[in-house]
């Protein structure tokens, strides 16, 4: 299945496809510099060979073991926050 999605013959992450929120955009702000140069690397890269229409040479393809959900803990912690600052608001 997940050789069956194209961005791993992009190079691509599956965090890299999250679509834009307030909440990314945090994230983005809490992964270190070599995680964001990496994932910005990876975006421009698939985005030329996108409108290209070519795909990487296949030995260069996102392996599943190589995959790492390096926005998925923050993302999961700043949504934790606020519901914890929802809840705190909501029993002033």
């Amino acid at each position: 299945m997940y050789y069956k999605s194209f961005f791993p013959s992009l190079g691509l992450w599956r965090d890299d496809m999250r679509r834009e929120t307030p909440i990314l955009k945090e994230a983005l702000k809490r992964i270190s510099r070599q995680d964001l140069e990496a994932r910005n690397f990876r975006i421009a890269r698939a985005t030329v060979l996108y409108n290209a229409k070519i795909e990487l040479p296949r030995e260069q393809w996102t392996e599943l073991d190589e995959d790492k959900l390096y926005l998925t803990p923050h993302v999961e912690a700043i949504k934790k926050e606020l519901k914890e600052r929802k809840d705190f608001e909501k029993s002033k």
